[in-house]
């Protein structure tokens, strides 16, 4: 027999999860409309609707210039954080990549394949990476500074890894790491 409750746990995929780390933050004016479902702590690229309205869709190229979506997690009574996401059609908080802003995000991988992403591979993460946004998985790929991935050289937008979140409870379950903008 099957319930709604078991489709729902049953096609589960988390989504991610981060945190401002900056004191001064600079937003996007009214926050953008976004034209797919978007996750937080992500990179996301502007454009305008035909009314003049901000858009906003996920980064589809690494030469393109990103922002950060960082949205309030406004969620509901039992949900988990990692539940909520941005969805088409909301408005959602637009932040600017300034030199120096510092932020943490559970939407990274390593470059674990040197041969398919150029550069060495890496198996954990340690201050001095570095780091671009992988438009391909939706995620920050963090590579060896010496020999990063092929992309990060073409990437607008380029960060240093500052750490990661090794406290569980403070994450609520979700590995993250924090990044600063180059």
């Amino acid at each position: 027999m099957a319930t709604e409750k078991l489709n729902q746990y049953n096609q589960y995929t988390p989504h991610a999860v981060g945190n401002l780390n900056s004191w001064k933050v600079r937003t996007l004016n009214h926050g953008a409309k976004l034209t797919e479902d978007v996750d937080n702590f992500t990179l996301v690229e502007l454009g305008f609707d035909a009314e003049g309205q901000r858009t906003a869709s996920q980064l589809a190229a690494v030469s393109n210039k990103g922002y950060l979506i960082a949205a309030p997690e406004r969620r509901y009574m039992n949900e988990k954080i990692d539940e909520f996401f941005n969805g088409q059609g909301e408005l959602s908080r637009i932040v600017y990549l300034d030199e120096g802003l510092r932020f943490e995000t559970s939407a990274f991988e390593l470059n674990t394949d040197g041969t398919t992403n150029g550069g060495s591979t890496i198996s954990s993460v340690q201050a001095g990476q570095v780091a671009h946004f992988n438009p391909a998985t939706k995620k920050f790929m963090i590579s060896d500074s010496a020999s990063p991935a092929t992309d990060y050289g073409n990437a607008t937008d380029q960060f240093v890894v500052v750490g990661n979140e090794d406290d569980m409870e403070y994450t609520l379950g979700q590995s993250m790491v924090q990044l600063e903008v180059l």
